[in-house]
């Protein structure tokens, strides 16, 4: 049976190889013709799908081929597209093959043929295109409807900047069609009977629900819409880190948001190449990463954003101590006082051997006092030097110092400084006004700074002690916030002590001493000038041992009350610059500057008056005339008042205007551009006479023209100019001889009149004397009584 086995399966073998190559030959003189090809639309995507297969391979066989492509459109033979398709192909494999069509699909009808050849090196013999398969129609209008007008593509996403072709149908014959885009008119070109196409060049992204396109017939109104997505960003700021070495927590900027109504936003995959794994993320700008439990150390991450049209890939490679990114919580106040307090704070546990530095803050009045302390979990930091009854803030922030790699977020926490007792005496001052026996004493005191009062000031103490009755003491408490009060003492020297209380405790005493003499009146006022800085003062020493000086100033005179302000100086100076918010322009200031002995008792040594900016005066003088005559008058301006005005009055302009070619000697002749002139004509003058003298208050107007008109104002001015345009006053001359008629008339007149009278009365005596009157019988008293009734 032997022989007879070995001899069957020689003949299997035999048999086998004949086929094999029977079937090799067959293949090299058989075609390989592309078969049952299948094309399938992709409307939304406006692609050609095609299916095909490949016959006459043997099992297990594989060849390289190329597939020749020709795409018609409209007519077979207006070939728009060719192009070759490379692949392997196996035995009964269906190869897939997709074409994208600029012009919608709807348009117009398409064919597609296909061909083949072998281009395998392992094929010997001739390279030769098979025959092509029949054109195979594709008719994507056969289920568009009824419509009369249609536009296409529908709801087509495409990426800003691309080119975008858009076509209409319509099935009637009317040509009155128009088309628009975001309601700007669109201008196309005839493809086919009744179908129009539109080219839209670099399409811009103007809104996530899309750009509205739409055709008008007879109000007919067919359209589309267009998304336009932006162009998908390589992603940003790419970064990975931990807070407690189990997750990590990656983050990145996406950039343009590129998510559109109606459809999908972009991918976002993190994949690590170390351990081969990959994550989708669910947000587009951060994604969690779980840590390895395998001590991996070192992780090298890759983030892919990938939408319908783009890919985009950054890549981070790092160690995760590097990483660390420590939480601050629970900060706390372990202890507080007046002047101190101590926070404390602790860090989410990451490891033991972690060394932290931590960055600590204090706001608080406007400051920021910062500190870096090096420190284990839990950390602790005291302040010293805060302010009573003051709201801080204190913050903390923390980062590995092993490996800085980023500060934690701030933890904070308010908290006020206890109350403590007032640190500074207040600051004092007086006016006296002597009195018959008495002296009454007006104390006034500068609240206390917050710094200084250490809480709310309750009252102040004010004791009086009698120097020359050293058991004579006077205690009297004012409520805050009073800043003042007033005494009556004696003519005895005085010491006066005042402190500020609040709920902790008293401050020290401020002292000031009353001498029981009046001042010295005798000193001289100084006017004193105005600099960019302040009013500046100086002085002479006071002879003898000092504690200081102060200079006092009202803004009114001493007699009246105003608000008293001061400033204290040391021992050692004789000068200062005296400025204040309060200072107002044109207004006269009055100082008075004391030097200070060593038993607190105050010397006048000088007054000033000055002003902090002068202006020019508020009025002018008003003016009266005298003495008129045919060649001159007198103005006078007596009662004008110069210490009620803006600035010191330097002098006064007597402006003279009248008819002639040139002013009277003494006169300057004042330019026409002078608003105070305006209003002079081509033949009179106007003559500006100064008077730089403030206590001359008249003025005499000489070598004037009888029977002549003459204008004139006068106006006063300070170093800033002169006071306000008035309207000029008129007064005209009288004839010359008019005056010597009067010296003569007015005489004899008055003695005329005088006689008249002398005669008057004289005649009364003689007609009482000579020609006494006849007594009236019945105006006598008895004789009345006879008269007949």
């Amino acid at each position: 049976m032997a022989p007879l086995a070995v001899s069957q399966a020689a003949f299997l073998l035999a048999l086998l190889f004949l086929r094999t190559f029977q079937n090799e030959v067959l293949s090299e003189h058989s075609p390989l013709i592309p078969e049952s090809l299948n094309i399938s639309i992709n409307s939304k995507q406006q692609c050609l799908h095609l299916q095909w297969h490949v016959h006459n391979l043997t099992y297990h066989q594989e060849l390289k081929m190329v597939f020749q492509i020709e795409i018609s459109r409209i007519k077979t033979s207006n070939i728009i597209w060719v192009g070759n398709y490379n692949t392997t192909v196996k035995w009964n494999q269906v190869l897939h093959w997709t074409w994208e069509s600029e012009l919608p699909l709807e348009c117009v009808m398409h064919f597609v043929r296909i061909r083949s050849v072998v281009n395998d090196a392992r094929t010997p013999g001739p390279r030769a295109w098979s025959n092509w398969s029949p054109w195979t129609e594709v008719d994507a209008q056969s289920s568009l409807g009824r419509g009369s007008l249609l536009v296409f593509p529908k709801d087509k996403l495409v990426e800003e900047g691309s080119n975008v072709t858009i076509c209409y149908i319509s099935r009637s014959h009317e040509n009155n069609i128009s088309c628009y885009v975001n309601d700007e008119r669109i201008h196309g070109e005839p493809l086919d009977l009744n179908v129009f196409t539109f080219h839209l060049s670099n399409v811009p992204f103007i809104r996530k629900s899309g750009t509205n396109i739409y055709c008008d017939m007879n109000n007919t109104i067919s359209g589309i819409v267009l998304y336009v997505s932006k162009v998908l960003e390589e992603p940003k700021g790419f970064s990975c880190e931990t807070r407690d070495f189990k997750t990590l927590n990656c983050t990145w900027d996406p950039g343009n948001d590129v998510d559109l109504l109606r459809h999908p936003p972009p991918n976002y995959t993190l994949s690590e190449s170390f351990s081969g794994q990959k994550k989708i993320c669910k947000h587009k700008n951060w994604c969690n990463w779980q840590v390895s439990q395998d001590s991996q150390e070192t992780y090298n991450f890759t983030l892919t954003a990938e939408n319908s049209f783009r890919k985009r890939r950054v890549n981070i490679l790092f160690n995760l101590a590097h990483r660390v990114h420590p939480s601050v919580f629970n900060i706390d106040l372990e202890s507080k006082g007046a002047t101190n307090a101590t926070v404390t704070w602790m860090v989410h546990p990451i490891g033991d051997h972690f060394k932290f530095l931590c960055q600590v803050e204090l706001h608080g009045e406007g400051k920021v006092i910062q500190s870096n302390v090096s420190t284990k979990a839990p950390g602790q930091f005291s302040f010293s030097e805060l302010e009573p009854v003051t709201e801080y803030l204190a913050r903390v922030r923390c980062a590995v110092a092993n490996h800085f790699w980023k500060w934690s977020e701030w933890s904070s926490r308010n908290f006020s400084t206890l109350e403590a007792a007032p640190r500074k005496a207040p600051d004092v001052w007086r006016t006296v006004k002597s009195m018959l026996g008495s002296c009454n004493v007006t104390l006034f005191w500068k609240p206390l700074s917050k710094s200084h009062a250490g809480g709310k000031i309750l009252f102040y103490n004010v004791v009086t002690e009698n120097l020359d009755k050293p058991s004579s003491v006077e205690l009297s408490s004012i409520p805050a916030p009073a800043n003042g009060t007033s005494l009556t003492l004696d003519r005895c020297p005085h010491h006066i002590h005042v402190m500020a209380n609040n709920s902790v405790g008293t401050s020290p005493a401020s002292v000031i001493g009353i001498s029981g003499d009046p001042e010295n009146e005798e000193v001289e006022e100084e006017r004193v000038q105005d600099t960019k800085d302040g009013i500046n003062l100086s002085w002479k020493p006071l002879s003898g041992d000092v504690i200081g000086y102060v200079v006092a100033w009202c803004d009114r005179p001493w007699n009246l009350s105003c608000d008293l302000q001061w400033k204290k100086l040391g021992p050692n100076t004789t000068s200062t610059v005296i400025s204040s918010d309060a200072f107002r322009p044109g207004v006269r200031y009055y100082f008075k500057i004391y030097g200070i002995s060593l038993e607190r008792m105050a010397q006048l040594l000088g007054r000033k008056t000055g002003y902090s900016e002068e202006r020019p005066p508020s009025d002018n003088p008003r003016v009266f005339i005298s003495n008129q005559t045919a060649q001159s008058f007198t103005l006078n301006w007596k009662g004008y008042s110069t210490d009620s005005q803006p600035g010191f009055i330097r002098g006064y302009h007597v402006y003279l205007r009248y008819k002639a070619k040139q002013c009277h000697p003494g006169f300057n002749k004042a330019f026409l551009s002078e608003a105070v002139c305006l209003g002079t004509t081509d033949d009179s003058v106007c003559c500006k006479y100064n008077i730089d003298d403030p206590e001359q208050k008249s003025f005499v107007v000489e070598n004037l023209k009888p029977k002549s008109s003459y204008e004139f104002l006068v106006t006063s001015y300070t170093s800033v100019d002169e006071g306000p345009w008035e309207s000029f006053s008129k007064i005209t001359t009288p004839d010359e001889h008019f005056h010597v008629l009067v010296r003569v008339l007015l005489p004899m007149v008055f003695c005329l009149l005088l006689i008249a009278v002398l005669c008057y009365l004289k005649s009364q005596w003689m007609k009482e004397t000579c020609f006494p009157d006849i007594p009236d019988p019945y105006k006598s008293s008895i004789l009345s009584l006879l008269k007949p009734k």
